[in-house]
């Protein structure tokens, strides 16, 4: 056989292309962590110089520390090789052998390995550097000293592996918050039978961009979208109160091509609608576990999870929009024949044996979940106008990221005085409530849109150092009595408006921030000038609107 050349960085932009958004290149990552039998994975991300975790782009390096096996310089070198050539143990989690590559090259253009074993010390860096591998034309690896940030991220380890991505691409135009949001949320889901016991633990934390400080930090949550632990037994349709889900399914069936073989296990649930919620007749606490469930199109269907780790989220199959059936699918590698895994491990192809069992069994737990929708919907009246000002829209938009002006000519210098000048400003506007909703809990939310009870503006911007931009809305203001008040709380309308004032805020920071023609403080005047002059405009509209809503007060 004659062997062909190659394009080695061709073949690197390909891998790297086949599918991966940054949440789920990472945990194609921290599989390698769960095979190494860690017992504490921790993702780091490190925010560029200047940038709150809200700017988008503001994501400088991730890295990916464990206390697992470690690798010794064969493991590090099979590691970094293009399928590699590793017997994987039964029921693993790696597939392929492409996912440290393809993975690391759609988050950045360099990929670090340091690693540890028991017993050793900690070895030099090792390097795929996708600059280096297009100007050499060959796909292969180079070994630099350790830095010392690795060295403190491994020492405290008896073993361990460190892998560090920069140059990022991808990534990097997300914000860190929003990508910590979507990462511990789907890998609480990904992950929930490896996490569950609570044995093994899994967090990921904001640094400053030397790493000398811990800015944000969240330990991911085991989430079981079934919430199988909380339904009930079964569907009774003449006593249901549409509060829990109900168990309408949990068996197993026999694999297609080996009848003899492992079984696969299936478990269905049916949820109550999505609008109990706001059930008047429910207490706080019943709306807010039915919240929690997160009944929708998108959370609806089949998931499926190979040896324990998820594949698919909401695959719909024939299910077309049945909001409120979740059908649970446990299969292990002998069944790999029958879910075809892409490389990514976040898409499948079910195969023709297989759907006909699903439907066959699924049949009954899909009408049951028609009746328990009609159940609701008898159930449903007007809802009850409850809850914090400002909260629908500050867990909403929890990952909301703040697009920034990269265009501006402004010293970095000159950028921070600017955002201290900011700061300063808004030390003036401490609300009584809260820095976050929900604070302390999993879904905990910055409050980017806060109400208050001061000055005579309708509008007030302000800046949190970590956290970004928020508003103050003025509900002494006329426009907050006339029009706000009237909206209820949660509405699409009442957060379309709070959109509107909360980008008014986010444009004023950052123009003060940005602006190069002027002095900062000249800019934040001009500002304050501008929301005194809007806010009395619209007091006058509402002098001379005040019949629009039929107030007679």
């Amino acid at each position: 056989m004659q062997e062909l050349n190659i394009n080695a960085d061709r073949i690197c932009e390909a891998i790297s292309k086949i599918g991966y958004n940054p949440s789920s290149a990472i945990m194609d990552i921290i599989d390698n962590s769960f095979m190494a039998n860690a017992k504490e994975i921790v993702v780091k991300l490190f925010l560029k110089d200047g940038m709150t975790v809200n700017n988008a782009r503001s994501i400088d390096k991730i890295i990916i520390v464990d206390n697992g096996n470690g690798m010794d310089e064969v493991g590090i070198t099979k590691a970094m090789q293009l399928g590699s050539s590793v017997t994987y143990e039964n029921n693993s989690l790696s597939k392929y052998g492409l996912g440290l590559k393809s993975a690391g090259f759609s988050l950045g253009r360099r990929i670090e390995i340091v690693s540890k074993v028991k017993d050793s010390p900690i070895s030099q860096k090792y390097f795929l550097d996708r600059d280096v591998i297009k100007a050499t034309k060959v796909f292969g690896y180079d070994i630099e000293d350790t830095d010392e940030l690795q060295k403190v991220f491994l020492e405290s380890h008896q073993s361990g592996t460190l892998v560090s991505f920069s140059n990022l691409t991808y990534t990097s135009r997300v914000s860190a918050s929003k990508l910590v949001d979507e990462l511990s949320y789907k890998a609480g889901v990904n992950y929930y039978e490896f996490l569950k016991s609570g044995a093994i633990v899994l967090k990921i934390e904001i640094y400053e961009t030397d790493g000398s400080k811990i800015l944000k930090e969240k330990t991911v949550q085991p989430k079981d979208m079934l919430f199988w632990n909380e339904a009930y037994e079964d569907f009774v349709k003449e006593t249901y109160d549409c509060k829990k889900p109900c168990k309408v399914l949990d068996t197993t069936f026999d694999n297609p091509l080996n009848p003899a073989g492992e079984k696969i296990k299936i478990q269905a649930t049916i949820f109550p609608k999505d609008g109990m919620k706001t059930y008047s007749n429910f207490t706080e606490e019943e709306q807010k576990k039915i919240k929690e469930y997160e009944v929708s199109l998108k959370n609806s269907g089949f998931y499926f999870y190979r040896n324990g780790r998820l594949i698919k989220w909401g695959e719909k199959l024939y299910l077309n929009r049945d909001f409120g059936l979740r059908v649970k699918i446990s299969f292990v590698t002998e069944h790999d024949e029958l879910f075809d895994v892409d490389v990514s491990k976040q898409h499948l192809t079910v195969s023709e044996d297989v759907e006909t069992v699903l439907k066959f069994l699924v049949n009954n737990p899909k009408n049951y979940s028609k009746e328990l929708f009609e159940i609701c919907d008898n159930k449903l009246k007007a809802s009850k106008n409850t809850g914090q000002e400002g909260a629908e829209f500050n867990v909403t938009n929890s990952t909301l990221e703040e697009e920034d002006d990269q265009t501006s000519t402004i010293s970095k210098e000159e950028e921070k005085a600017r955002k201290d000048l900011l700061e300063k400003n808004s030390e003036n506007l401490k609300d009584d409530a809260p820095k976050y909703e929900n604070e302390g809990e999993d879904n905990e939310a910055f409050r980017r849109v806060r109400y208050w009870s001061q000055g005579r503006n309708l509008w007030e911007n302000g800046l949190d150092r970590i956290e970004g931009g928020y508003v103050l809305i003025n509900k002494t203001h006329p426009f907050y009595d006339l029009v706000l008040s009237n909206l209820d709380k949660g509405s699409f309308e009442r957060q379309a408006i709070e959109a509107i004032f909360y980008s008014l805020a986010v444009g004023q920071n950052q123009t003060v921030q940005k602006f190069a023609d002027t002095g900062g403080d000249i800019v934040l005047n001009i500002f304050k000038q501008f929301s005194r002059s809007a806010s009395h405009q619209l007091d006058n509209w509402v002098n001379n609107n005040w019949d629009l809503t039929g107030n007679e007060d």
